[in-house]
């Protein structure tokens, strides 16, 4: 990136006030379009499977189009002709970790999350066209993952036009002021009216090249694409400072920071750490 282009996009008042406010900014045009295409090729190779890291997640759609009903057990690789609704362990990609360290997120971060980010997990989210499954509303944020140090900061940006009909994210701006609802993640059914009414809900609608950041407890979601074309998204969940897996007894990656990932390194991995 060059000198122009970073101080172009660098408004750190700005991401402030509306973080603040709102619950999320978005800067336009941080990625470039080379930086656009680079991503769409290694998803596609990681589809067809060219490219392949041992033990990586891949989730489908269920038939029945309900997100209840999306297996959470069995997440192998399928094939080059599946569907896939997710596509996890993007932190471990050089492409996209590459892409997650640039300098204007990693001050970006700097300024909300402090000096050192760990990252929980690195995720493609697909709304194919014509299909994909409604993701209802939730939180980035959850009492109940293994993790001692609560993300506080998520970003979210689309490798195609992400449009209210090709089912883009929509949020309630100003939710993130309730904290973690109940004990975070799904927000219960029975709650909607209250805290996620019709009339308070924003479509994001961004470009290839815009990114979004957003609080862990805003409250979002996502519908189907009635679209001709994909909605392919990238969604970093992160937390400040250094973290563990609680189950695990290991630490997060960290994404800036001493001891980050460098994605040299995760190029040379052939399996995926546990």
């Amino acid at each position: 990136m060059s000198a122009s282009h970073f101080g172009s996009i660098m408004n750190c008042d700005r991401y402030t006030l509306e973080l603040a406010e709102h619950g999320y900014f978005m800067v336009r045009q941080g990625f470039t379009p080379t930086d656009i295409q680079d991503m769409k090729k290694r998803l596609e190779d990681i589809v067809q499977g060219k490219y392949v890291k041992n033990g990586r997640r891949f989730q489908t759609d269920a038939e029945s189009g309900r997100y209840e009903d999306v297996e959470k057990s069995d997440m192998g690789y399928r094939g080059p002709n599946a569907v896939y609704r997710k596509i996890a362990d993007l932190e471990y990609d050089d492409v996209f970790l590459a892409r997650l360290q640039s300098r204007w997120i990693r001050d970006i971060c700097a300024l909300f999350l402090g000096p050192v980010t760990s990252v929980m997990r690195v995720t493609m989210m697909d709304k194919p066209a014509r299909g994909g499954t409604p993701l209802p509303w939730h939180q980035d944020v959850s009492l109940d993952w293994p993790t001692l140090v609560q993300p506080e900061l998520a970003i979210w940006f689309s490798l195609d036009e992400a449009t209210a009909a090709s089912g883009s994210l929509q949020v309630i701006p100003g939710s993130h002021r309730h904290g973690v609802i109940g004990r975070g993640h799904l927000l219960p059914v029975e709650l909607e009216p209250r805290l996620a009414p019709d009339g308070q809900t924003l479509t994001v609608e961004c470009q290839p090249g815009d990114v979004l950041f957003f609080h862990a407890a805003l409250l979002h979601r996502s519908g189907i694409n009635v679209s001709a074309a994909p909605r392919r998204a990238i969604n970093a969940i992160l937390m400040p400072g250094h973290a563990e897996h609680t189950r695990r007894k290991k630490p997060y990656p960290i994404l800036h920071g001493e001891g980050a990932l460098q994605p040299e390194v995760v190029a040379r991995l052939v399996a995926l750490p546990s």
